[in-house]
């Protein structure tokens, strides 16, 4: 058994500072990720008022263009425009748009800005790239399980498998059975 933890407490040491980088890259990210319906943690949405000459509020396809000419956008960066009232046109593009009143001038630009670091966390921890990082996940996911079957050997007595150590594992274990049972149940 001695040779066994020895084994155990190297490979757990070993993998346990290899996967330190991982490890933050996915607590923070799922950190963000679970709480998405409380704010969007890839996207800083900005709003920024701006003016150009009015136009007057003629018919959409004689101010269409007079608009995207003064906000200095060519038809293709546009991806539709949408007359919201008579004096008040959006124009929506890939990541944001405009919203301009054609009588007044008064313009506001919106627009979803990548956020530092946040962006990338979460691109990386929902895989949304595929290809490479799949495999760079897998392998995380299987240190993991090295991490967590060599764990429980390192400690001995009291505060090991037999003692408190083993009731914080059970509960480990029984949490998410109670919450995919609830959840069961509740549907």
């Amino acid at each position: 058994m001695q040779r066994v933890r020895k084994v155990c407490w190297t490979l757990h040491r070993e993998i346990g500072f290899l996967v330190v980088g991982l490890t933050i890259v996915y607590a923070v990210s799922g950190i963000a990720v679970n709480h998405a319906h409380h704010w969007d943690a890839n996207y800083e949405r900005v709003a920024e008022p701006l003016a150009i000459e009015p136009v007057g509020a003629g018919p959409t396809a004689e101010v269409e263009p007079l608009v995207l000419e003064r906000l200095g956008l060519r038809r293709d960066q546009v991806k539709t425009t949408w007359r919201a009232s008579p004096e008040v046109l959006q124009v929506f593009q890939e990541s944001g748009g405009y919203e301009v009143n054609l009588v007044t001038g008064q313009a506001v630009h919106r627009l979803a800005r990548p956020r530092p670091v946040l962006f990338d966390l979460n691109f990386m921890h929902l895989n949304n790239g595929k290809g490479p990082w799949t495999v760079v996940a897998d392998v995380y996911a299987g240190l993991l399980i090295v991490l967590a079957l060599t764990g429980p050997l390192l400690v001995r007595g009291r505060k090991g498998l037999a003692g408190r150590g083993g009731v914080m594992m059970g509960l480990g274990v029984v949490l998410p059975i109670i919450y995919a049972v609830v959840m069961r149940l509740a549907r």
